[in-house]
């Protein structure tokens, strides 16, 4: 079992810690363990779905039972809708009533948000109200494990509702002198750390690191993970490995193809795979994976055009929020009700706030939006439209509006009228931008050549092509 690392989230930073660049800058090293993360009473867990949160929950919470200690699973939808008893079997409720009467154990409780969606800003206080009523006036003996998401409001209701109670004046001179020397001994044990043990912590479950990757894919039945990682490295297309779920599908791929294939077939397939119809729970509604893919790439090109970057859910995104989120029921008005839900419960939708959900990456909107774009092209949309919504003239020059520009590169790949106005007006988005790999070598050249026409003479400062960018260009084929 691979060992994941936590990093506490520094302060005025909550918001960006379901955000993988963001956890990644943070680096892997002075990390926290499980074994660092149990010494605290409080523990809020903010990561993103597919980060791996509910597995990792629950083998600590069956870890700690077959140790002997009093340790439960709770998910958190479930407990909005009922008490905590209920959520428990035989043998966990009588382990319950085991340690309500123990009067000295300490249990360990792991409350996970495992269906974000499902929960609004009511039921989750709900859920925390019940389990509190749960485990009647023993506060002071739980230690609370509880996933969440990268918003104040939840943190600011644990902490309010699950308080760390202070420890009794009545404790004799014996305990408070054992406990002591207990903390004492721990201090000891861990000299290096610079602060003594906290017990409220807010820590992101990070990212898998390069390492993490190959021991992972070695689990998936890799059978050379060394050559997987360098072809990532090679690709810079670590970003598509560092969550469990991302990375169980890029080793299936692997193992068909061994190899990294380019970005667009990478996009696409992700984007497939995570259409599929969920074999988790029921959806509210039948969808193929043609129909989801066509209403995604809907919202997609509509959140280009309004500039909106999330997505309505549900009417608990009307509670707390005062900017407008899509409204799907507008953009899909042909579809019914369920089919819009059953499409926004799909893993390429990850939970944005309350009521609101958005594009698990955004690449994978862009990559839609072109996808849109080119099935209206073929269905008679006249190419002057989708010039006006790409281009615009300032100064007597052609440009990609700032916002379409990945949009325009992905749409080049595909149609040679739009990569021809890139190449003659901006050639630096033919580089910059969608997936330059999947350019005929012709029109590598062109661009290349282009590129140097235009910028080779100096005076513009600040051009960069992403890295990336460079190595999916690259070609022995190409040349200026």
């Amino acid at each position: 079992m691979i060992e994941r690392i936590f990093q506490s989230i520094p302060e005025g930073r909550l918001s960006e810690a379901d955000q993988q660049s963001f956890l990644v800058s943070l680096g892997w090293s002075r990390g926290a363990t499980w074994n660092d993360l149990l010494r605290s009473r409080r523990v809020l867990i903010i990561s993103e779905a597919g980060a791996g949160k509910t597995f990792e929950c629950r083998s600590q919470a069956r870890l700690l039972s077959d140790a002997g200690e009093p340790a439960f699973f709770v998910e958190l939808a479930g407990l909005a809708k009922g008490e905590l008893r209920s959520l428990l079997d035989d043998e966990e409720e009588a382990r319950l009533d085991a340690w309500l009467s123990s009067q000295s154990d300490v249990a360990t409780f792991f409350l996970d948000s495992i269906d974000e969606q499902q929960l609004s800003l009511g039921s989750f206080e709900r859920a925390l109200k019940r389990f509190k009523k749960g485990i009647g006036s023993q506060l002071g003996r739980a230690r609370i494990v509880i996933t969440t998401r990268p918003i104040a409001f939840d943190e600011e209701l644990v902490r309010g509702l699950l308080p760390v109670p202070p420890v009794s004046s009545t404790e004799s001179n014996e305990e408070a002198f054992a406990k002591i020397a207990m903390r004492t001994e721990k201090k000891q044990q861990n000299s290096n750390r610079d602060e003594e043990v906290a017990d409220w912590r807010t820590v992101a479950l990070m990212p898998l690191s390069d390492a993490q990757i190959v021991d992972f894919a070695r689990g998936q039945g890799v059978e050379s993970p060394a050559a997987l990682l360098n072809d990532l490295q090679r690709r810079n297309a670590q970003e598509f490995a560092r969550r469990p779920q991302d990375l169980i599908e890029l080793c299936a791929d692997w193992r068909e193809h061994k190899r990294i294939r380019t970005h667009h077939d990478q996009v696409a397939a992700n984007v497939r795979i995570k259409l599929q119809p969920r074999d988790d729970r029921s959806e509210a509604a039948e969808l193929s994976v043609d129909r989801a893919l066509e209403g995604a790439s809907r919202l997609a090109l509509a959140m280009l055009v309004t500039r909106r970057l999330t997505i309505r859910h549900s009417a608990a995104a009307d509670a707390i929020h005062s900017d407008a989120a899509l409204e799907p029921a507008i953009i899909l008005s042909d579809w019914k009700p369920n089919e819009r839900k059953a499409l926004l419960e799909r893993p390429l939708f990850g939970f944005a706030s309350y009521g609101r959900v958005r594009f698990h990456h955004r690449s994978v909107a862009d990559y839609l939006a072109a996808q849109r774009l080119r099935a209206l092209r073929e269905r008679g949309m006249p190419f002057r439209a989708m010039q006006r919504l790409l281009f615009a003239e300032t100064k007597g020059k052609l440009i990609v509006r700032p916002s379409k520009r990945p949009v325009a590169g992905w749409l080049a790949i595909t149609d040679n009228a739009i990569f021809e106005m890139l190449r003659d007006n901006e050639p630096a988005v033919l580089l910059n931008e969608g997936d330059p790999e999947s350019l005929t070598p012709t029109q590598r050249n062109q661009a290349l050549r282009a590129y140097v026409e235009c910028y080779g003479k100096g005076g513009w400062r600040g051009l960069k092509v992403p890295h990336i960018q460079i190595h999916r260009f690259a070609s022995p084929d190409a040349c200026a």
